[in-house]
């Protein structure tokens, strides 16, 4: 396109076809990207652009920002104008151009919720740690994602910390920071503890994790196993009952009776092992057990924790879960599919894992199957 002349900015603005305008408007944006312009030139196209940003359609403005967003002499109002445009303007804008500083680049994540700008933000060639925890803050799964591939993004342990709550329940988020690399040993610890067993053996290569913690997940493996088998209990089938007793009772023979798999039992509602497990260690008979358990005045739960010798530590959350497994299961009568999504809602609505000791270390497990910590036997 030789010879950009200022009548070209009055031809294009008038011209009648929006197919024709946007025709020319790309292609004028793509000449620029390209530096095919002499000096006098690109200040014609500078001033065609920014009339066609004031009354073009989107489609024009998102055929412009393909190309601009590759422009590193862009004036900086053109790109700021269209890095908060409509989302198909921006998103190319907001991932490649090199205009945007790291101030713009903040203001935008932080005043926006548009899932497409901030995973485009999250793909940015470079971003640092204060960019990284803007998007963390969203607290967005697929920003996440977008964030934890992109390895030119320094992230911090604090901040994965931060995002722990959203990474522990979602799996796609946890390979994806596994195959991501270079974590602190800290993290890829509580990786290991939320990690299905393909991925727990992709951890432990690379970060040669002690072998305590594995021999800790195949016990886990077991417990889960165990728990999947046992049979829901059913008040008006004692045959199911029995065959819940049964196998407490084979448990508690083979010592595989423990702290860890009566907590995995109550965050998975399980309430017949739950209640069978607590009445065999605390050595009283079930039908008592289940009195303590229920106990409106909450001293019943105290005594019969104490004398199962259950962790301290733990008491306050799983009084607090123990209450509503027993709402959410009608006292032991009915097992609901959605169980686990209900117990997690009320207690984020209820905001026990902000105010409950080990509170957040419970939902992870009724979020996922993991590895008790060492105050959990």
């Amino acid at each position: 396109m030789a010879q950009l002349t200022y009548m070209d900015v009055k031809t294009l603005a008038q011209e009648p076809s929006m197919e024709v305008r946007g025709m020319l408007a790309s292609k004028i944006a793509a000449e620029y990207r390209y530096s095919r312009f002499t000096k006098s030139e690109e200040a014609v196209a500078v001033d065609i652009f920014r009339v066609l940003l004031k009354d073009a359609t989107a489609t024009i403005r998102a055929s412009i920002a393909e190309q601009l967003a590759h422009c590193p002499d862009m004036p900086h109002d053109i790109i700021w104008s269209l890095a908060n445009d409509a989302t198909q303007v921006a998103a190319p804008v907001l991932e490649f151009s090199s205009v945007l500083t790291e101030d713009d680049l903040i203001s935008i994540v932080r005043s926006t919720r548009e899932v497409i700008k901030l995973c485009a933000v999250a793909r940015r060639e470079s971003i640092s740690e204060a960019l990284s925890g803007c998007l963390i803050e969203k607290a967005n799964s697929m920003v996440l994602q977008n964030l934890f591939r992109n390895r030119g993004a320094y992230i911090s342990a604090d901040q994965l910390l931060e995002a722990w709550d959203v990474i522990a329940i979602d799996e796609t988020l946890i390979e994806t920071l596994v195959h991501r690399g270079g974590l602190p040993l800290s993290i890829a610890e509580k990786l290991y503890n939320v990690a299905s067993d393909e991925v727990k053996f992709s951890l432990s290569k690379q970060y040669h994790l002690a072998s305590p913690i594995l021999d800790k997940a195949a016990n886990d493996s077991r417990e889960w196993t165990v728990l999947g088998l046992a049979p829901s209990v059913d008040s008006l089938n004692p045959r199911n009952d029995d065959q819940v007793e049964d196998l407490v009772d084979e448990l508690y023979v083979n010592g595989r009776l423990t702290h860890s798999l009566l907590v995995r039992a109550l965050c998975a509602g399980n309430m017949g092992i739950f209640e069978c497990g607590m009445a065999k260690l605390a050595d009283v008979p079930r039908i008592n057990a289940r009195i303590l358990l229920t106990e409106a005045s909450g001293l019943g739960i105290d005594a019969i924790y104490k004398a199962a010798a259950m962790p301290e530590g733990f008491f306050e959350a799983i009084k607090v879960l123990l209450r509503i497994s027993l709402e959410e299961t009608e006292f032991g009568r009915t097992q609901r599919a959605d169980f686990r999504k209900r117990v997690i809602e009320r207690i984020y609505v209820e905001k026990h894992n902000r105010t409950v000791e080990n509170m957040e270390y419970l939902l992870s497990i009724i979020g996922g199957k993991i590895t008790a910590p060492a105050n959990v036997h």
